[in-house]
């Protein structure tokens, strides 16, 4: 508000005052006169009261803050009357008012006493002869002869109203909708205005304890001042403001400034400066609440990393600030370094095994009740061998590889290992799975697709061929110096029979599987084979998916 405008409205407020200030300026109540339905207390009025003695308001000097508001609230509303009340225990006391030149009333004719009861919301008695509340209160049947009152509350942020600012008339009336907004907006505007004075007092308290500390501080041994400029941290003491009182040379040299360029300034500025918009907020955060804080952050303008530290004081906060560069590059460093070993573990290990291989000493090994087992070999490969350059053949040996590496991550496999030109992968190790068949039979089946893409570099393709057995496997990891999660039990040599015993470009399986999988998967019976160290068994070549299956809800990439 201009002042112009200030002394136009309090032009207006003044020719509304309807009688002069008197010797004793207060609204008692008449003995001969029947009293009005008395206001209850709030539920809360001990908490209340507790509160208003907490902004040491009462009883003070006219503040022309809280005047403005009132002469403001009788001018938007069109009233003769604006009052900005606090009730206590007994009385209504007024810190401010417009056309009635009173300065408190007894609590139990005070319309303000009534308007607290319901904090959140807006009094407003258009006619106080038609509400029996106030139709036989005094100060509504004798002079001032108040007609009309509308009050918004004055609620602390912690929620408790402590009285409220109200407008009257001596005749009856109406406040249109804005008129009660703003009325509502200028109530806001006066608790904000007691919080206002009540934080000023507490930083004029805080101010001087700071004066007290500044002169014990001044009154110091100096070899106070030789430790903080000895020490290898930069530091600076600071006071409740936030001004620099103290900057060793140390601190000036990770800056990058003068010593005395900072001190008597506020220093929040050129820390978030040097440490960005996130070091700001927290900084001014443990500034208001004297609370410590731990920052790191490289400093874009000083190209350094920095860690900055700080702690409540008395009177301020000591702030210390140590360039970490170095301790970084090496952290960083190891974090690379760490990061590399276990990418190269995760090459040689499954997950779950090099977790627990960092958290076991012991030797790892387990038993698996259900798993089943591929090989894969490529048909002539050997021959092959003897054809081609080192170069090309271990590039087609790892495009081909690499392949199967691609399938094995799709259907939630363990790849066990290559030897030569075979391929070995395991479904249910090291993490169990109840479909480990019906994943093993859907790679195989892809393997096979997937090697009609490479040729020799003669143009001829290639010719795979797959064996695959199920049943109970030991698992572990062996060697001191290059580990290996290997797999051992029958059911792996098996296994191993079958793809030897394969014809080409054919996935051969046992009986066992044939049983487990005859329902989603087609099958051609090859009858009984002579197999190295078991005798004759039954196997079958597995030769897709039954059309059923296609179409359900059979086992798909994990």
């Amino acid at each position: 508000m201009t002042k112009r405008m200030v002394e136009r409205v309090k032009l207006l407020a003044s020719r509304f005052s309807l009688r002069p200030q008197t010797a004793n300026p207060s609204l008692e109540t008449p003995s001969a006169q029947p009293v009005s339905t008395a206001p209850a207390m709030p539920a809360n009025e001990a908490a209340r009261l507790n509160a208003l003695q907490q902004y040491d308001i009462l009883d003070t000097l006219p503040e022309k803050a809280f005047d403005d508001l009132t002469a403001l609230a009788a001018y938007i509303c069109g009233s003769p009357i604006s009052l900005l009340s606090l009730t206590d225990a007994h009385r209504q006391w007024f810190k401010s008012t417009v056309g009635l030149p009173v300065t408190e009333a007894p609590r139990e004719i005070a319309f303000c006493a009534h308007a607290i009861l319901q904090p959140e919301k807006l009094m407003i008695v258009p006619d106080m002869l038609e509400d029996t509340r106030f139709a036989t209160n005094p100060l509504v049947k004798s002079d001032p002869n108040i007609r009309f009152y509308a009050g918004t509350p004055l609620v602390t942020p912690d929620g408790y109203p402590l009285g409220t600012l109200c407008v009257l008339d001596r005749t009856p009336r109406e406040l249109t909708p804005e008129q009660q907004q703003a009325l509502q907006a200028l109530g806001r505007q006066a608790i904000a205005q007691m919080e206002l004075r009540l934080t000023i007092t507490k930083l004029e308290r805080q101010q001087q304890r700071y004066q007290q500390a500044e002169a014990k501080l001044r009154a110091s041994d100096q070899q106070v001042v030789d430790l903080l400029e000895g020490i290898t941290d930069g530091f600076l003491a600071l006071d409740q403001q936030g001004r620099c009182t103290f900057v060793n040379r140390r601190a000036g040299e990770i800056l990058q400034q003068q010593p005395e360029a900072l001190l008597g300034n506020p220093i929040g500025e050129t820390l978030t400066t040097v440490l960005g918009p996130a070091f700001g907020e927290e900084y001014h955060q443990a500034l208001k609440q004297q609370s410590s804080i731990s920052f790191e952050k490289f400093s874009e303008p000083l190209a350094v990393w920095l860690e900055v530290r700080t702690f409540p004081v008395y009177g301020g906060l000591s702030v210390f600030i140590h360039d970490i560069t170095q301790r970084k590059t090496i952290e960083d460093a190891l974090h690379y370094q760490q990061e590399q070993t276990q990418r190269l573990l995760l090459n040689v290990l499954p997950q779950p095994i090099l977790a627990r291989l960092k958290l076991e000493n012991g030797i790892i090994a387990d038993s698996f009740a259900a798993a089943t087992v591929l090989f894969a070999d490529l048909v002539g490969f050997t021959a092959l061998a003897s054809q081609i350059s080192a170069p090309e053949l271990v590039s087609l040996l790892n495009r081909i590889f690499s392949t199967f590496d691609q399938l094995t991550e799709k259907y939630g496999l363990e790849k066990i290992k290559t030897i030569g030109d075979a391929y070995l992968i395991v479904g249910g190790v090291p993490s169990p799975r109840p479909d480990h068949a019906e994943a093993i039979a859907n790679i195989a089946l892809e393997m096979q697709q997937a090697i009609k893409q490479f040729r020799t570099p003669q143009g001829e393709p290639l010719r795979l061929c797959i064996g695959i057995n199920t049943g109970p496997v030991v698992a572990g990891v062996i060697g001191t110096k290059k580990f290996s999660y290997d797999l051992w039990g029958d059911t792996v040599n098996v296994a191993s029979r079958m793809q030897s015993h394969t014809p080409a470009d054919s996935i051969q399986v046992t009986e066992a599987i044939y049983q487990q999988l005859q329902g989603q998967y087609r099958f051609e019976e090859r009858g009984l084979i002579a197999v190295k160290g078991k005798g004759t068994m039954k196997t079958y070549l597995l030769l897709g998916k039954k059309p059923e299956a296609e179409q359900g809800n059979g086992s798909e990439a994990q």
